[in-house]
């Protein structure tokens, strides 16, 4: 039996290391670590994780052979962590940084309106793939996100990612121009939206 829960600090290494190998071919970390994958790839994990770690919003499957690390984007909800960021800087050097902040400002001008759920990592360990890890540790916020009324947003570089994603009903999409980046787009989950008997 699979067993889907919220993520701890002392699941940050297997997470990592997940997330890591489930993002080996992927264009856009390619383009956000400089070319130089070996050595960025691994801080930049580790950063995505402990920016989200103390808000509960990384769900993991099996201990962390799949997860999903979200965040809510209300205005409200903002993630604190400045010092995980400039711990990154300090590790990767300036022009892994200065790729990542192109990357992060070309998703910011054609952002969706907020608020809305972030999807920021989905990632399992490929050892596991098809056993439906990365449907469960997906479904948590999705329903979350369909109580309160929202939609949930991802980007993806990878076609067979829309693919993926327009089976769990990410329909929307809209492009997003990554000056020397990969083809990047957009995927949108509309807001559930509910009848109340008149």
């Amino acid at each position: 039996m699979t067993v889907v829960r919220t993520a701890v600090p002392a699941d940050r290494s297997a997470v990592v290391r997940t997330v890591v190998t489930a993002f080996a071919q992927d264009p856009a970390w390619d383009f956000i670590t400089a070319g130089d994958r070996e050595h960025v790839a691994p801080p930049f994990a580790e950063a995505l994780f402990d920016s989200r770690v103390g808000s509960g919003t990384i769900w993991i499957a099996d201990n962390g052979a799949s997860a999903a690390l979200w965040e809510l984007r209300d205005g409200a909800s903002a993630i604190h962590a400045d010092s995980v960021w400039t711990n990154y800087r300090s590790q990767v050097g300036e022009q892994a940084w200065a790729c990542l902040c192109a990357y992060e400002d070309a998703l910011a001008n054609s952002e969706p309106e907020r608020p809305y759920w972030y999807l920021g990592v989905l990632a399992t360990d490929p050892a596991r793939h098809g056993q439906g890890l990365a449907s469960e540790v997906l479904a948590p916020i999705l329903a979350i996100a369909d109580e309160a009324g929202l939609p949930c947003w991802l980007e993806t570089s990878t076609l067979s990612n829309v693919r993926f994603y327009e089976h769990r009903g990410f329909i929307e999409m809209r492009e997003c121009d990554i000056v020397d980046g990969p083809p990047t787009w957009w995927l949108g989950r509309p807001a559930v939206t509910t009848s109340t008997p008149s």
